[in-house]
């Protein structure tokens, strides 16, 4: 066998067979080859043979796709050296991921273990633990479950929503969300949750009274809320030390001022004593709480295994600990692999954990002899799968301390020996100096233990065009979206500039942390004339073309759910509708009477009656066209083919292939999410509500790689760094890989010796009397709770050292400050392992896209946090620094010897100050979002004269045309609409005057539950409605008339309304003389008044915005349906603060004699729906003004008389 290509380090590899070995493999070292070459030595008669036969192998790496390719290549090889029958038998081999190798053992040995040998692997488990969630707590909200049942779980609910999302502090902490954390962390260890403690409090109060003792006499006021703290601290030593005996304990212990006698330092001290001493006493006042948890958790726990065991289904999880399990119980097993395998191989190994680890040992034969682990510690970036880092080293110091001699001569276990692989045949030697100087830790990197790489002489250089190998970008203020924005116009602009240098664009990849803003990036690539697919990472559910099936799938399986299927579907490329074919669709006629009004579109596209002046529309009339008869086909055919044939007949795919390779990639998209809809109806039958629910589940997948056509090629991609592992690429940028986010989950949990350790504290508060008879709200006491432990500006947690001064060792509050800052670190070293790996996917080219913001007052600096983020480090690495070794940000190129001006570029979009130097705003970005170079303002008289970044001409819009793939026969059928699943505001009002009034009683104008004419918002008009309203006018129709032209304004962004847009409006909803003048009345009163100014001041203002949430929690909404849907009439964002938003609800009609109260209480139910939606979206502070234009508030400002505001601040 001729070894002689091999270097040293490798046939060392090849060689040792007979010892433990420890391989340390850098990037594009050459591992796969080498590995290869060693199982085929092992077989060939010039190691003995050292294995008689291929099943004496266990080769075991992290992917089916890997250990394929390994299997390939055994083969080619044995064939190579002659070994024709072994190479036979590799399809049978031990080459598998460990995974298959568990499935293996077990199915081998089921009849012993009691299981069943035809056992099925579950891949997505996610839609079985929901079915075990709610098999749970259907069971314990049943009207015969026990009452203690009931109370824990009410007392959990207390603590956690069942779902959605919590405030600044437990953003996220839900029910169910913990339960399937739990259960994830104890499906990694031996014990299951018995290996899982959850930390509990004692309500010690002591030192807390000590500190506050302390305060007596500091000062007057000082005085006064120690000694308030002290008597409530003896009233909650007194009490039953109940959830509300530890709120009011909270509420009355506020911290005093710093004074001469009670200096900052003691006023920290306190406040320290204080956040240790509510965690201890919440966690302990909070036992009930606790226990259902963990209750709960088991209980999830036994119905998750009796649905597998229902359907012979064992998961990853399962075939890990089932297989640990067999090996350690079963002696007879156990004998049946410990001498089987006469070398055993761990590829990918800095990808595996403890359980993994201890699993394989029973395989390797005493002294792990056969054991040989290849991995990469600088390449681990699995943590969120279960990976330990710390593995990979603990069996590097094991195998190590063996190799040393004095080891070797106490012990019988052979030496073992350890190798490291740092050639590198991949990249040029500047793009691996590029990676050393960031990274290497001797020097100042990013990684202690650094493992350098050396480049070959023979690897080919790709590189085509003449350009600087090192480059990067960094961009400084304006918003995170701007600053994303202009990081993906400068990559675009680099990458052009290569494309005309000469670089094939299909040789370029743009690496991404993560794909939140992919479609900005592509944009990007698109302004600039390059073609651009995305290509890894579940960024495919967000593709335009993958959300325009879900929609056509939505529609086909309720109609009436227009917020999630008809309205995007209509106005996706797919039909391309614009706002005069939906006013079309949504307007009705009455064909007796001639008057219009609103309806739902999924009635417009069944009905042909149109308003005069919107018949015939042709897009419309395609629309209705496709849609009917896909519709009447639903129930009798395929589903999926129904959606396929409604895609074809539409036209879009003629329309995609015109445009090149981009619109081939976005067909490819658009048939794999396709087949993914007919994968789900050949699983679940044709039930459209089935098929919908699992096409969302397909989408929600971790890997959901987006198609490339066979020209992707051809084209720039766009990927997860994950996704490229492996691969690689001539030119990479790397952007959005340098930070992670802290923290702010009401539940910290981690592995620790033993076991795992988890402290759940409450993400929200019931509200509580306090002694003196005031009422206190949750939000309240959460806000007490939370100031305990909070540090300065947005730090969550006070100084490390005040909390490790005050807490002991192993107190909960301790431990959660600790897992907490824990994870932090874990996440940010992993981080830096993420841009290793990126930039070492490059061959010939890197280019680093970094960010900062910059903070807003007086002094205005860049905005790093060196806890959380890498890109001051990587800037002082890459950077010429000043003698206070800070990167000089105006450098004009990076620190290495032979860079060239232009290589590193700042773009500054605000100005700034960082140490002694001041730096003004050198960009800006226009209302395109293109990137203008040069100190001028984005918008004003100048604009046509900016120095706008060179490029192609921006596109012009795509021309829809009608396009008719063939005659489709039109099979006529009746085609009842599934039952609609959701409730709008105005549905919740009918039903509620429904039940408190007997309606026939008189006749009269419809009016919603706050008094005000009812608005036709297109939910739940009938034809009933419209004829019985009286024959002067609709009454509805001033309502929907100011709507529309309240819409108007701000979409056109005007100050005013044109008289003949008044006139038209006044037509097309046929309003009375006397409703013509209120309408004027009050759009004049609404147009002067300072609430449509504070309105106004909002950054991003939108109109008629619609949604589709998951409904209200509380019950006195929740029966009317799981979905809420409407639209909000103008909504006011700041996405600089994504924190805050303003809702503003036109009110018309309304009587003058309502008071305050009756008004807060009439409109409170529309803003609750209003401000959960948001809620759900993110928004933590709402407000909801109902602005009631027809009715003058008593108390007017200014000269002009201002409307009615009702205001709810939510």
């Amino acid at each position: 066998m001729d070894l002689s290509t091999l270097m040293p380090q490798q046939l060392q590899i090849v060689k040792t067979l007979d010892r433990p070995l420890f391989v340390s493999a850098g990037a594009g070292s050459g591992k796969t080859f080498t590995l290869t070459r060693r199982i085929v030595y092992a077989l060939s008669p010039e190691s003995g043979p050292f294995v008689e036969h291929l099943d004496q192998v266990l080769a075991i790496t992290f992917t089916k796709d890997a250990a394929a390719e390994i299997r390939d290549r055994v083969r080619r090889a044995l064939i190579d050296e002659g070994m024709d029958e072994e190479a036979l038998t590799v399809d049978d081999a031990w080459i598998s991921t460990i995974h298959g190798m568990c499935s293996r053992i077990l199915r081998a040995h089921a009849l012993e273990l009691g299981i069943d040998p035809e056992f099925t692997v579950l891949t997505d488990t996610d839609e079985l633990m929901d079915q075990a969630v709610e098999h749970v707590l259907a069971r314990a909200t049943a009207p015969d479950a026990a009452p203690e049942l009931a109370a824990s779980l009410k007392a959990l609910y207390a603590w956690y929503p069942m779902a959605g999302e919590g405030g600044s502090f437990g953003t996220g902490t839900t029910i169910k969300g913990l339960v399937r954390d739990l259960l994830e962390l104890s499906s990694q260890l031996p014990g299951g949750m018995d290996d899982v403690c959850v930390a509990r409090g004692q309500a010690d109060t002591s030192a807390l009274a000590d500190a506050y003792r302390a305060a007596l006499g500091a000062s007057k006021a000082a005085t006064e809320k120690a000694q308030m703290a002290l008597d409530a601290i003896d009233a909650f030593e007194a009490s039953g030390k109940t959830m509300a005996d530890a709120a009011r304990l909270m509420m009355s212990c506020t911290m005093p001022r710093a004074s001469k006698a009670f200096p900052k330092e003691q006023v920290e001290l306190l406040k320290a004593e204080a956040a240790d001493a509510f965690i201890n006493i919440v966690l302990a006042c909070g036992g009930p709480a606790l226990d259902a948890l963990v209750g709960l958790a088991r209980s999830v726990e036994a119905e998750y295994r009796a649905l597998k065991a229902a359907q012979s289904a064992l998961d990853n999880n399962d075939l890990l600990r089932m297989a640990y399990e067999a090996l350690r119980d079963y002696p007879a097993i156990r004998a049946a692999y410990e001498g089987r395998f006469k070398m055993v191989m761990i590829d990918e190994f800095q990808d595996t954990d403890q359980m993994q680890v201890d699993l394989i040992r029973y395989l390797t034969g005493a002294g792990e002899r056969a054991l040989c682990t290849v991995g990469d510690a600088q390449q681990s970036i699995y943590r969120f799968r279960g990976a330990e880092v710390e593995v990979f080293r603990r069996q590097e110091r094991k195998v190590g301390s063996s190799a040393a001699p004095e080891t070797a001569v106490a012990s019988d276990a052979p030496a073992g020996e350890l190798v490291k692989l740092v050639r590198n045949f991949r990249s040029h030697d500047e793009v691996l100096r590029y990676v050393a100087r960031v990274f290497d830790g001797d020097t100042g990197g990013l990684m202690q233990g650094f493992l350098d790489l050396e480049p070959s002489d023979d690897r080919e250089d790709k590189l085509k065009a003449k350009a600087s190998r090192r480059q990067a970008v960094f961009v400084a203020g304006g918003s995170t979206q701007e600053r994303t924005q202009a990081k993906a116009r400068v990559i675009a602009e680099r990458f052009q500039a290569l494309v005309k240098a000469g670089q094939p664009q299909g040789d370029m990849v743009l690496l991404l942390g993560r794909m939140t803003n992919a479609d900005v990036y592509a944009q990007a690539f698109r302004d600039q004339g390059l073609d651009c697919v995305i290509a890894g990472g579940s960024v495919f559910a967000q593709a335009a073309e993958v959300q325009t099936v879900r929609a056509l799938v939505c529609a086909l399986a309720n109609p009436a759910d227009t917020a999630q299927g008809l309205m995007p579907l209509l106005a996706s490329p797919m039909f391309a509708l614009g706002a005069q074919e939906f006013l079309a669709l949504a307007t009705k006629l009455d064909e007796q009477t001639g008057e219009t009004s609103r309806r739902n579109i999924d009635a417009g596209i069944m009905s042909d009656s149109d308003v005069p002046g919107l018949q015939g529309l042709p897009l419309v009339t395609r629309a209705r066209e496709v849609l009917r008869y896909a519709l009447r086909r639903v129930g009798r055919d395929s589903f999926a083919a129904i959606a396929r044939d409604a895609v074809n007949a539409s036209g879009w795919f003629v329309r995609l292939a015109q445009r090149g390779p981009e619109g081939k990639a976005i067909a490819a998209n658009v048939l794999k999410a396709l087949d993914a809809v007919a994968e789900a109806e050949a699983e679940l039958g044709n039930s459209p509500r089935s098929i919908a629910l699992a096409f969302d589940r397909f989408l929600a997948g971790k890997e959901a790689p987006g198609a490339l056509n066979e020209e992707g090629d051809g084209a720039v991609r766009i990927m997860t760094v994950h996704a490229s592992k492996g691969l690689e690429y001539p030119v990479v940028a790397v952007a959005e890989c340098f930070g992670v986010r802290k923290s702010s989950g009401a539940a910290q949990m981690g592995r620790v010796e033993g076991g795992a350790q988890v402290v759940a504290l409450p993400a929200r508060f019931d509200g509580v009397k306090l002694a003196d008879g005031t009422f206190v709200k949750g939000d309240d006491v959460k806000k007490q709770f939370e100031h305990a432990f909070k540090g300065k500006g947005t730090s969550l947690w006070l100084p490390p050292e005040l909390m490790e001064d005050v807490c002991a060792t192993g107190s909960p509050a301790e431990a959660f400050a600790r897992l907490r800052n824990d994870d932090l670190q874990l996440s940010l070293e992993e981080r830096a392992r993420l841009l290793y790996v990126a930039m070492t996917r490059a061959r010939e080219l890197v280019i680093l896209a970094m960010d900062v913001g910059v903070s807003r007052g007086k002094v205005t600096a860049p905005t790093f946090d060196v806890e959380t983020d890498l890109t001051y480090d990587v800037l002082r690495r890459i950077l010429p620094t000043d003698g206070l070794d800070m990167p000089q940000l105006d450098a004009d190129r990076l620190v290495f010897d032979n860079s060239r001006p232009g290589d590193y570029e700042l773009i500054s979009l605000a100005n700034f100050t960082f140490g002694e130097q001041a730096f003004e705003a050198n960009a800006s970005l226009d209302t395109e979002g293109r990137l203008v170079r040069g100190d001028v303002e984005p918008e004003g008289a100048g604009a046509d004269a900016r120095a706008a970044v060179p490029g192609p001409a921006d596109p012009e819009p795509d021309a829809f045309e009608l396009v008719y793939p063939q005659a489709v026969g039109v099979r006529m059928g009746i085609c009842p609409y599934p039952a609609r699943d959701s409730y709008s505001y105005s549905s919740i009002a009918a039903t509620l005057h429904a039940e408190a009034e007997d309606r026939a009683a008189e006749a009269r104008v419809p009016m919603d539950e706050s008094g005000d004419d009812a608005e036709s918002d297109g939910s739940e008009m009938t034809d009933a409605d419209v004829t019985a309203v009286e024959p002067a006018g609709n009454p509805m129709a001033l309502g929907s008339a100011f709507h529309a032209a309240c819409q108007w304004l701000i979409e056109m962004g005007a100050d005013e309304l044109p008289t003949v847009r008044a006139e038209a409006l006044a037509r097309l909803w046929r309003l009375t003389p006397e409703q013509r003048e209120r309408f004027d009345v009050a759009l004049d009163r609404w147009l002067k008044s300072a609430v449509r100014a504070d309105l106004l001041a909002w950054p991003c203002v939108r109109a008629e915005v619609p949604f589709f949430s998951l409904g209200c929690e509380d019950e006195d909404i929740a029966r009317y349906g799981t979905y809420a849907e409407g639209a909000i009439d103008a909504l006011a964002t700041n996405p600089a603060d994504s924190s805050r938003a303003l809702v503003i609800d036109y009110k018309t009609g309304g009587t003058p004699d309502e008071t305050p109260e009756q008004l807060q209480e009439k409109h409170a139910l529309q803003a609750r729906v209003y401000a959960d939606v948001l809620h759900k979206a993110g928004f933590e502070a709402v407000t909801v003004k109902f602005v009631r234009v027809e009715q003058v508030d008593s108390i007017p400002s200014g000269e002009s008389a201002e409307p009615q505001v009702v205001t709810y601040t939510l």
